[in-house]
């Protein structure tokens, strides 16, 4: 068994001492007074995450009938564990193929150039509920086929769900999530049984004809896959405004970035690496097992700190430095094994398109912090607004 020498404290909220308390931290440690386990080391994250015999994701208590949140229940893939879990992203991989994300590109340069030129020419954008939150929802929307009704739905849907992080957000914000979630739970029955009905050229069609082994998605399979996409679409929105932040508190890097469009690929990975969107994820042990020599008995809650293993100085050298031109760049931002974020393929190319055409217009930019709001970094690292101060280029 290997011995915790450093002092557990409880995580701090702002991010600077955040990433110092991540940087001392053991591979494996248990807080006292049965606080529960936390794993901070890059290779015991991998660990835990892979095994997903051991370590269940099925962590949220059950969401009852009367709850707004029964939207999730049924299509979250994230609360699920195999064998529902393989079976249902079996059918959603039949329709979200690599293929038909590449063959979206079009439509997000479409989509970017038009939310782009909305905010073309001012001298400081609200970048998140501008730029980056539109850009997310209307490219997911529009894949789904969505109309503009229910755009606007789930723009304010998300906004909520992202608020929910904000120290400094208002104090019903969890009332606004569960109002809005029992809207859009009406909507996308609504809207899932037009389709089934009448089928388009669209992603939600698409998961309706899905089949694998005999077996269809149900109504409310599909809704539930619908607002967990639209949910964890804000990890594009949030590496479009960690971008924003880390490059304008790292000018010689976003200086190079300029110089050197052929980074952008290396550049967006150190992002996530840098700035992991999620912070940690939970786990729940279903059988005694050894993680990093420390036996964790059955029925423990498990924190898995994404952010720290991003920062192991066993893996990445200089971790605490942002290098864009790092690599290799191995992060685990959209997490590891069965879990491995559905949507990551699209993200990467929203975020790649929207953060091309943010530099080719134009010559650099900052951030106003006043107009910032960052959110607890022990959930999350992001803001749910960003002051951007944009200097333009004169447009041809």
């Amino acid at each position: 068994m290997s011995v915790t020498t450093s002092v557990w404290t409880p995580p701090p909220a702002d991010e600077a001492a955040l990433a110092d308390w991540l940087r001392v931290r053991e591979p494996v440690e248990q807080a006292p007074g049965g606080g529960g386990w936390h794993v901070f080391g890059y290779q015991e994250v991998k660990d835990v995450l892979a095994d997903h015999g051991a370590f269940s994701n099925a962590v949220v208590r059950p969401v009852s009938d009367d709850s707004p949140m029964r939207l999730y229940r049924k299509g979250n893939l994230t609360w699920m564990d195999p064998p529902r879990h393989r079976n249902l992203r079996a059918l959603v991989s039949q329709a979200f193929t690599p293929r038909y994300v590449a063959e979206l590109e079009p439509m997000v340069h479409e989509t970017v150039d038009t939310i782009l030129a909305g905010i073309r020419g001012r001298d400081e954008v609200s970048f998140v509920r501008e730029f980056a939150s539109p850009v997310v929802a209307t490219v997911i929307a529009r894949m789904l086929g969505i109309p503009g009704n229910g755009l606007r739905l789930f723009q304010e849907w998300s906004q909520a769900l992202l608020a929910l992080a904000d120290p400094g957000a208002e104090q019903n914000g969890l009332q606004t999530v569960l109002t809005k979630t029992q809207i859009a739970e009406a909507f996308l029955h609504r809207f899932v049984a037009k389709r089934r009905a009448a089928p388009a050229d669209d992603l939600t069609s698409g998961l309706i004809a899905a089949e694998v082994d005999g077996e269809r998605l149900g109504d409310e399979e599909i809704a539930g896959l619908i607002a967990l996409l639209m949910s964890t679409g804000q990890a594009a929105t949030l590496t479009l405004v960690n971008s924003m932040i880390v490059l304008a508190r790292h000018p010689e890097s976003q200086a190079l970035l300029r110089s050197r469009p052929d980074l952008l690929h290396q550049t967006i990975d150190e992002v996530m690496r840098y700035r992991s969107e999620t912070t940690r994820v939970d786990r729940k042990t279903t059988r005694a097992v050894v993680v990093g020599g420390h036996e964790i008995p059955a029925g423990q809650t498990v924190s898995v700190w994404i952010a720290a293993a991003n920062r192991d100085p066993r893996v990445f050298d200089r971790p605490g430095v942002f290098d864009i031109e790092r690599k290799p760049n191995p992060h685990i931002a959209f997490g590891h094994g069965i879990h491995y974020c559905l949507g990551a393929p699209l993200a990467r190319v929203e975020i790649r398109i929207a953060l091309a055409k943010l530099l080719d217009a134009t010559t650099g930019f900052t951030i106003d912090p006043a107009g910032t709001r960052l959110l607890d970094p022990r959930l999350m690292f992001g803001a749910s607004e960003a002051a951007v101060r944009f200097d333009w280029k004169e447009a041809r």
